[in-house]
């Protein structure tokens, strides 16, 4: 299995995981996608470790496996000294496929997790029926208008899925709501030119204020 390598778009990364258990290799496979990269360690067929950019354990692998572009490659005979994982591969692939259902379900909503999330200032739900859990409470405490999904991951330090999953229902609940950043760009700039255009009315207004008074003192003095 040393010429194990190819690409995502060509094989599924179950089917890859599948046959490195089968035929119980040691050693990494390694994946590239186009925004991260991951690593899943074998031994004796079973993953021992797995780590991303940011992740490690089950939740690297739930990330790994939700790539589907990118370039893989298995080096045999490698280990990691790390032991983060200690679950049946086949129970890492119904985790993972079940997670793939649910980001489905989740990407009608959050099509990217490059999204600004923004506070809802008058949310129509009754504040009387809004009941959140505590994880609810946590995320929102980093909603500051300007950070993208991702970003509040990193700094609630839990993966991409689980915080959009949480996301996903304050969106739902009309709590939140996330925009494109060149949108809130173009915000700025139509708030910009509108307080531009209203400090322009106004020094017009005092110029005319100015040119009635100049003009009373000069019919006065006459």
């Amino acid at each position: 299995m040393s010429g194990l390598q190819g690409s995502l778009k060509d094989f599924e990364i179950t089917d890859i995981l599948q046959l490195i258990n089968m035929n119980k290799k040691d050693g990494c496979l390694e994946i590239k996608g186009t925004d991260d990269f991951g690593r899943i360690y074998f031994e004796n067929g079973a993953v021992t470790h797995a780590e991303t950019s940011d992740r490690s354990g089950e939740n690297a692998v739930h990330k790994i496996l939700m790539l589907s572009d990118g370039t893989f490659k298995f080096s045999p005979d490698i280990r990691s000294e790390r032991k983060t994982v200690n679950l049946p591969i086949q129970h890492l692939m119904l985790e993972a496929a079940r997670s793939i259902d649910e980001w489905k379900q989740i990407e009608k909503l959050i099509p990217s997790l490059d999204l600004l999330v923004k506070i809802v200032e008058n949310p129509e739900t009754d504040t009387e029926n809004i009941k959140l859990s505590s994880e609810e409470w946590k995320i929102l405490t980093f909603v500051d208008n300007q950070s993208t999904i991702k970003e509040i991951a990193k700094r609630v330090n839990q993966s991409e899925f689980q915080t959009a999953k949480v996301f996903y229902g304050l969106i739902s609940g009309g709590l939140v709501t996330v925009e494109e950043k060149e949108q809130q760009l173009t915000d700025l700039l139509s708030d910009l030119d509108k307080q531009i255009k209203e400090e322009e009315t106004t020094k017009q207004e005092e110029k005319e204020e100015d040119k009635s008074k100049k003009g009373f003192k000069k019919f006065f003095s006459r």
